[in-house]
Order: C-alpha cells, then structure tokens, then sequence
C-alpha cells in the first residue's frame, strides 16, 4: 500500500499542486500513476473521479483501492519516474460540477425528509442529472422544488466534520452511517445532516438553481430527476429555447403552443385518414386495371401479377383494395431492397379457396423459400428467394387453373 494525503476535503478549492511520484502502476488495465499527496478527489459515495492532468498527461479517472491507495489513470503511459515531481491540474469544470450536483442532492433528499417523511433509497449523479430513488410513489414535486430554491437563496453554509462511529449514530441521520471507524459528517445547516464522503461547495448559493425533470416508477417506489448549478441553468435556458423555436413554428404565444401542437395532431389525423382512402382508392384502380386486362375462368378474373415497380403505398393498402372486390383469384410478388420478395394471394369466388392455398404452400412457397399465412380470403408473406419469382408466379397459376378445372 502506498499511502497518499488527501487535500481534496481540506482544499476543495485548490486545482493546482506539486506532488512525488510514489509508484507507476496500473489499475484495470489502464496506466496509472501514485503520488504521495493529491487534490484529485477517488470516485466515492457515487462522486465520479476527478480528471484533468498531470504534467502534460490526461487524467481520465481517479480511484481508490479497499486499502486506500490513490490512482490517477491516464490516458498513456506516463513520461515520469518514481521520485520525481509532477505537476497536477484539476479539471475544474468537471469538479465542480459534481461539486454542485452532489450538495444539490443532500439538500432534496434532507428537505423531502423533513417536509414528507420521505427517505432516500439510492442516487447516481449521473453526466446530464441526478436521480433519487425514494421509499414512496408520489412526491409533491413543486412543493419540493421551491422549498430546496429557498434555501439555496439564503446562503446556508455547507459543513463537514468527522466523528467517532458511536457519535455518528447518536446524531440519529436519515441514513444510518455505513462506515465502521470515524465518520466524515457533511451539514448543511440545519437542513441536513448526514455521512458522507464527497466534497461539497462551500454554501448552498452555489447550486444556483436545483431543477426537477422529470420521474419514473420503478421496483414500487418513485425515481425522480433532478440537475442543479450551472447544469440546471444550461437546462432551463434550452427548454426555453426549444419553447421558443417552436412557437417561432407555430406563429404562437408559450401559453398557446400546447393549444396549437393539439389543432395539428388533429389536422394531421384526417390528412392521414385521407391520404390513406385515396391509397386504397389507387390500389384499388391498379388492380382493376389489372382484372380488365386479365383472363377469366368461371366468371373469376386470374391475375398473375409482378407489382415491383408499384409505390409502396399502394401495395401497403392493396389488401383493404383487394377486399372491395367480389370475386378474384390474384397472386403478386413485390420484388424488396433486401433481395427478398413480397407475396400475396386473394382467393374470392372460388369453391376451394383454402385447399388451393394449401396446394399454393406445398407445391409453390418452397421455389421461393416462402414463409407466411392468413386466412380466407388473403394469405401473405416473405421469401427470401427473390430470384426464383418467375417460377413461383408460374407455379401458382398452374394451382389456380387446377382448382378451376378442378
């Protein structure tokens, strides 16, 4: 074990520090230097690692063994040796952030405590928001929201101290301390109190702003969403410019775009309703051309028909068209992108529709390896070879003078 003295509680603040290399090594495969003092904060109490870097190396994580050895992992091997002095540099931004997000959930899971009884069953800190999974299935969301803003106003400041393990249970926390020895308790003000191991901003007018997003049941409890400081912020300004787009669209005020957005999907529903009718129609017609210049056989029209070349629309409704029509034997393939082939079969008219489709699937469907079904008077499906068409339109024409014949 090699042991390093953590400055990250005691300079949350800093970014910048010489250290020794203590040890080259890796951790999961990766490089990874020791040091033996850092201000990189190991990923801890669901607070992802500090990155930035170290001399000119990049620092993609920061971890911590079950024996407390600090790892910086970087991204290549290191140009270093053990002993000497590098340079480190905390990737603020990323720190921060956390910083933000990690206090922003202390303070929403101690005030739902405290307002509603509502305990914290688990939270992430995630890279877009903060979930927190809560022992109940409902949350008064907007109640919460402007109790947390409150006191994110008031500048509450933001403490930690450590304890004995019995000191820490006698403080009675919403969460019982999971630590054996000493506890590192995090307060903010009289708000919250609870063990914690993270680093936090100095005082609750940091977040700025705490955000709800969004929620999902989930195992029977509530998962709510969250994101605070300049997250939230970045948030809120695009919600708003996406509101503002859209009105832009809609040539609406806010107030009115859900207004607006209803009128449409009801404006689209018969547009699509039409276009549809006017699809079937055009099947419709197609087939009919079809069936004008098609032989009859006992007063059935047979159509043996290649319909690669007709829009997908039409052959998407040629079903509904089909049924519009009182007596046809047809059989089409639709040659597919994929080199497989469409086919159909409408048997109307006929006294042995369904033993002429059976004839259809024993003798017909193997040319093309042809999987499918239906029942009277349509049956279609997919084979998957395409190139054996002909012969397969052939062989069902055959099966259909049969059982006319027959």
């Amino acid at each position: 074990m090699c042991e390093t003295i953590p400055l990250y509680y005691s300079k949350p603040y800093d970014t910048k520090l010489s250290a020794n290399v203590l040890a080259l090594t890796t951790y999961t495969g990766k490089p990874a230097v020791v040091l033996n003092r850092t201000l990189f904060y190991p990923e801890g109490g669901g607070q992802p690692g500090d990155m930035g870097t170290l001399n000119q190396e990049v620092v993609i994580d920061t971890q911590k063994d079950s024996e407390g050895t600090i790892f910086h992992i970087l991204e290549r091997e290191p140009d270093c040796a053990v002993g000497e002095t590098v340079q480190l540099q905390v990737d603020w931004n990323h720190r921060y952030t956390y910083m933000q997000q990690h206090t922003g959930q202390h303070l929403l899971s101690g005030t739902m405590y405290q307002l509603f009884g509502i305990g914290t069953v688990s939270v992430h800190l995630g890279h877009d928001d903060l979930s927190i999974e809560i022992d109940a299935t409902e949350l008064p969301v907007t109640q919460l929201e402007d109790a947390v803003n409150a006191i994110v106003r008031q500048k509450v400041p933001v403490t930690a101290r450590v304890v004995t393990h019995a000191e820490g249970e006698a403080l009675n926390l919403r969460r019982t301390v999971k630590v054996a020895g000493d506890a590192r308790i995090v307060s903010i003000g009289d708000f919250d109190t609870i063990a914690c191991g993270g680093i936090h901003v100095a005082d609750t007018s940091e977040l700025q702003y705490i955000h709800y997003l969004r929620s999902e049941r989930i195992r029977g409890h509530l998962r709510t969403y969250w994101t605070a400081g300049a997250r939230a912020i970045e948030v809120i300004r695009k919600n708003q410019a996406i509101v503002d787009g859209v009105g832009t669209l809609l040539s609406s005020p806010p107030e009115l775009i859900v207004e607006s957005i209803s009128t449409l999907q009801q404006q689209l529903g018969e547009a699509q309703y039409l276009c549809r009718q006017h699809a079937v129609e055009v099947a419709k017609l197609l087939v009919e051309k079809e069936i004008a210049q098609s032989d009859y056989i006992d007063a059935i029209p047979l159509v043996i028909l290649d319909a690669s070349k007709w829009a997908e629309a039409h052959l998407k409704n040629l079903p509904e068209a089909l049924l519009e029509i009182s007596s046809l034997a047809l059989c089409m393939v639709s040659e597919r992108e994929d080199g497989k082939i469409s086919w159909l079969i409408c048997l109307k008219g006929m006294a042995e529709e369904q033993a002429a489709f059976q004839a259809v699937r024993k003798k017909a469907l193997p040319l093309i390896e042809g999987k499918g079904g239906g029942r009277p008077p349509l049956w279609q499906g997919i084979g998957n070879k395409g190139s054996a068409k002909v012969q397969f339109l052939e062989q069902v024409k055959t099966i259909f003078l049969e059982y006319f014949n027959g």
